[in-house]
């Protein structure tokens, strides 16, 4: 992430950026700034104004809304192989004892696993194909969703009680993962927005700072 002075605009140079210290000095002005303070002051104020393809802002009178689409070229091998997988492992298993009329209680315990990795990996399938990361506020309170439609996972935030707005890595591997989330730090820490692209993700990043900071 770049980081800019506060004074003059201008970018800091990464060899005048002290992480040990806390400070950062403007080669441009001669400004010394807390680089844990640029963090969250670093953004751009009208980045809602230009939205990158699959994300989103709307406001109306009572609600304010931003968010991304999570879809990726990862569906097309996701979808596949989920089909594979079902198809193989489900129907072997479960599909046998169907057409039999017989249960088998080894047979269907011996399955739970594949059926637990079908609803994961059909799940981040179908996330690839039409999911979406939405934050939905009234004033500073609202809700952070993540899903397809209105089956998802939910969470509440107030800004108010957000300290600090930043991107974050994750050492997490699984297909649709970024590789990095975004990350409200206060009285709750919340990670979302991992599954979404680089572009999208840094356009909310942006959107959301500047909400809080009541400049969007």
């Amino acid at each position: 992430m770049k980081f800019h002075c506060p004074t003059c605009a201008l970018p800091f140079y990464p060899e005048n950026l002290n992480v040990q210290t806390d400070l950062a000095l403007c080669k441009g002005c001669g400004h010394l700034a807390r680089l844990s303070e640029l963090v969250d002051a670093d953004f751009v104020a009208d980045a809602h104004r230009q939205p990158p393809p699959g994300a989103w802002y709307r406001q109306t009178m009572s609600e304010t809304v931003v968010g991304a689409t999570t879809r990726h070229p990862m569906a097309f091998i996701l979808v596949p192989f989920m089909c594979v997988w079902s198809g193989g492992s489900l129907g072997g298993i479960y599909g046998t004892q169907i057409a039999r009329g017989q249960f088998s209680l080894l047979q269907s315990l011996f399955g739970l696993p594949f059926l637990a990795g079908t609803i994961l990996f059909g799940s981040l399938a179908v996330m690839s194909v039409c999911g979406k990361v939405e934050v939905r506020l009234r004033e500073r309170r609202g809700v952070i969703f993540v899903g397809v439609g209105r089956l998802g996972w939910k969470r509440s935030v107030d800004l108010d009680e957000v300290d600090g707005i930043r991107e974050e890595g994750t050492n997490m591997n699984y297909p649709g993962n970024q590789g990095a989330g975004i990350v409200l730090q206060g009285r709750k820490h919340v990670r979302f927005a991992t599954n979404l692209t680089e572009t999208r993700r840094n356009y909310l990043l942006n959107v959301l700072k500047a909400i809080k900071a009541r400049k969007a």
